[in-house]
């Protein structure tokens, strides 16, 4: 209940007092009042952290190649892909992994696999390891795409 009450007054607050959603810049649509049931509160992050979020999220989808057939279903790359961020000394840590059901397809297609990167509070990627041994330590392919 609380969740829906703070996207009310947070949707009361970007919206014209009519109900209905309004376009606006770009022809976006933007929730009015009578979304509120529809939108997903994801939570707040401090700036450093969504920065160091996105650039190892792009780092990834860089590695992989953003027209990989690995993304052919996802509406974007990063709709495959998830991110936890830690801190520890002034600095990042972005554990990246797959999220292939949010795309209709099985939630991991490569057991295990995970990146990790370190990122400056810049968003500046500073050091990467990967799930596996040093010597397989690339991001999966399409030719590893399990079937």
């Amino acid at each position: 209940m609380l969740a829906a009450l703070s996207a009310l007054v947070c949707v009361g607050c970007a919206t014209t007092p009519t109900a209905t959603p309004q376009k606006s810049g770009g022809g976006i649509e933007w929730p009015g009042r009578r979304d509120v049931s529809d939108i997903t509160n994801l939570g707040a992050v401090d700036g450093g952290a969504a920065l160091a979020a996105s650039a190892a999220i792009r780092e990834v989808v860089q590695r992989v190649g953003p027209q990989s057939e690995l993304f052919s279903k996802c509406p974007s790359p990063a709709a495959a892909l998830d991110a936890r961020v830690f801190k520890w000394r002034d600095v990042y840590y972005v554990t990246v992994d797959e999220r292939f059901d949010r795309c209709g397809e099985a939630r991991s297609r490569f057991p295990d696999w995970f990146e990790s990167y370190a990122v400056s509070p810049a968003g500046v990627v500073l050091a990467r390891r990967g799930s596996e041994p040093e010597q397989a330590r690339a991001a999966p392919t399409s030719a590893q795409v399990r079937r």
